[in-house]
This record gives structure tokens, C-alpha cells and sequence, in this order.
């Protein structure tokens, strides 16, 4: 079973990886949560977005980004959105909504090597355990990256890796937690690939101060 190493730096949302665009991409600044519709370039639900890229949605689309750095939600329907690290840019003419978003938490992990190593980046800086992964009992985690299509689905084991939830399907590059993990105590998440034996832990720990938890698990 592979383990990943973890070590959290607590700074602003400085992704590393963007998928929107292919050519020099920025730091990924935000996240699709929702798009029915055409955009230019083509996006699909929990796929990361950099600073830099200039999104165009085609009349009668909509699009709704979580941005990392201002944990927001923004909607918009047809025009222009300029997605930079700061903000979301966009005529107002072309955003239906606005609402309080979770900080994401993101676990990126490099999977070349020996094993896979992990290191921590949290959208804003909160003081907790650095050893895992804050996420809420019911908490949405999505995953990314290079892999993020040939993960299958997930296990949630206790501290004495005793099998607590298993077989939980992952969907569009995400699952989410059933709500019953009592907070303030560690767990671990074990991703399983598609014609892979091995599983992928990363180390969480149940936070109830987090309301809106996300955590991303980005696989390099």
C-alpha cells in the first residue's frame, strides 16, 4: 500500500497546476463547480482553471466557478471571464449570482518516484494539525490532476486503518464523506485506480469548524 508523506505550507491559493489552457498555464485560481453549456475553451465539472485564462461561454450557457482566493461562488450566463488569482472579471450583465464559497483545502501529491510524496497548500491560512488534511464529516473531495480520471473509487479507514467506510464511487472526479466521522479525529482516505492493486493514503482529520470543507486532492 503506498503512503503519502505529508507536509502542509499554509499560504494563499497558490495552486501549482492549471488544466484550462495548454500553453504556459498560471497557478489554478478556481474551480468548475457547475456548466451546462459550451465554453471556449471546453471545461467540465471539477476541472481546475488558471490564473491567465480568458473563458468564453456561448449564449444561453452557464458557468459557475468557485475562486480560491476569495472562497466565492460566482454564476454566469454567456459573455467573457477573466480568471485571475485576485477575482473573477466579467461584465455584470453576464453574472447571474454571487455567494460565499468553501476554502478549498488542496493535498497535492507528486506520484512519480519511489512513492507518492504530499505536501498541503490551504486557499487561507488556518491553524490546525500538519499532518493531515482538514475536511469535514461530510466534506466534498475532489480530485485532480494527471490520474484524476482513473480513480474509481475510495475507502475511509480509522487511525488503526480498520476499514470504516468502503467502496465509495467516485463520480466526475469526486465523492463525498456520509456525515458520520466524529470531528477532531484521524482517518484515511485510500483511492483506488483503475488497473492499479496498489491504493493511494492520504492522512484527513474530521475539523467541525469548517462548515463548507473542500478538500482537493491534486495528483501529479
Amino acid at each position: 500500500m503506498a503512503t503519502a508523506l505529508v507536509a502542509f505550507i499554509f499560504l494563499p491559493a497558490m495552486l501549482v497546476a492549471g488544466f484550462a489552457r495548454a500553453a504556459d498555464p498560471g497557478p489554478a485560481a478556481a474551480l468548475v463547480m457547475e456548466v451546462n453549456g459550451a465554453t471556449k475553451p471546453p471545461l467540465a465539472v471539477h476541472r481546475e482553471v488558471a490564473a491567465g485564462t480568458r473563458i468564453v461561454i456561448a449564449p444561453g450557457a452557464h458557468l459557475s466557478l468557485l475562486h480560491y482566493a476569495t472562497c466565492s461562488i460566482v454564476n454566469f450566463s454567456g459573455g467573457t471571464v477573466s480568471v485571475t488569482e485576485q477575482s473573477l472579471e466579467a461584465a455584470e450583465a453576464n453574472i447571474e449570482s454571487k455567494q460565499p464559497g468553501p476554502c478549498p483545502h488542496t493535498h497535492k501529491i507528486a506520484l512519480a518516484g519511489p512513492g507518492p510524496l504530499g505536501g498541503g497548500i490551504v486557499a487561507r491560512g488556518i491553524n490546525h494539525d500538519p499532518e493531515y488534511a482538514d475536511i469535514t464529516s461530510d466534506g466534498l473531495v475532489v480530485i485532480t490532476g494527471a490520474r484524476a480520471a482513473s480513480a474509481v473509487s475510495a475507502d475511509v479507514l480509522d487511525s488503526n486503518r480498520r476499514l470504516v467506510a468502503g467502496d465509495i464511487p467516485i463520480r466526475e472526479e469526486s465523492f463525498r464523506l456520509n456525515g458520520a466521522l466524529p470531528p477532531k479525529r484521524p482517518y484515511f482516505i485510500n483511492i483506488h485506480f483503475r488497473g492499479q492493486s496498489e491504493a493511494l493514503e492520504v492522512p484527513i482529520a474530521i475539523s467541525a469548524s469548517n462548515p463548507k470543507g473542500l478538500l482537493i486532492l491534486q495528483l501529479e
